[in-house]
């Protein structure tokens, strides 16, 4: 269910407001190989949505030498290197646009790093539409952990019920449920694990819009 009152709405970035999984796959790959270890699409998919600290500490299992900060700050800059591979998933401008338009708080809560987020938002220009932005670096503890959501439903001045959260990752689903969250999937990959976990499941952010009752007539300043 959506909160009776809605003020706010909370999003991911990885996979949810870009199409960014491809990049991290190449990103990562690309360590494997200069390091000598396998790296699967499997182990790949597994750290979806966990942070970056787990994907190195994955890789650390399966043999990459390197520290966790040091495996961390190479995977952001190959990543931030390779920006203009980036592409904003279908309805992702239309929605951000809509919400602010209809006076929604508005927030970026990744687990991504801070300085990558504000990057990404800023190859976008859409740093000026949030409120706040919460990046991995400012939690302790990473999704499935509720923390990122809490700090970012602090930042905004709104309580959790107050609060949609849009994921694509189940790690992400289940920090917005611990954090007593409505929560709106989109998910990347197979929908039916997300169906008894999410509020509700779409296909895409236009449909999130709809969803929200947010009509595309308020959007500002959209682009063809």
């Amino acid at each position: 269910m959506l909160p009776e009152t809605l003020r706010a709405l909370i999003f991911d970035m990885d996979g949810l407001m870009v199409d960014s999984e491809p990049v991290w796959w190449r990103v990562e790959h690309a360590l494997a190989k200069a390091h000598g270890i396998g790296w699967t699409d499997e182990l790949a998919l597994s750290c979806v949505g966990g942070g970056l600290p787990n994907v190195i500490r994955t890789m650390q299992r399966h043999g990459l030498a390197l520290e966790e900060k040091e495996g961390v700050a190479w995977l952001v800059e190959a990543f931030i290197g390779r920006l203009e591979e980036l592409e904003l998933k279908p309805g992702c401008r239309e929605l951000v646009e809509a919400g602010r338009h209809a006076g929604l708080r508005m927030a970026v809560a990744s687990s991504s790093t801070l300085r990558l987020i504000e990057h990404v938002l800023g190859r976008f220009e859409l740093r000026p539409l949030f409120d706040a932005v919460i990046s991995g670096d400012h939690v302790t503890n990473a999704k499935p952990a509720p923390d990122i959501f809490l700090l970012a439903a602090e930042r905004l001045g709104v309580s959790p019920r107050e609060a949609v959260v849009l994921e694509d990752s189940l790690a992400g689903v289940r920090a917005a449920n611990a954090a007593g969250m409505a929560v709106v999937a989109i998910p990347e990959f197979e929908r039916a694990p997300f169906v008894s976990l999410a509020s509700h499941v779409v296909t895409d952010l236009h449909e999130a819009r709809a969803l929200f009752g947010l009509s595309s007539a308020a959007v500002l300043g959209t682009r063809p």
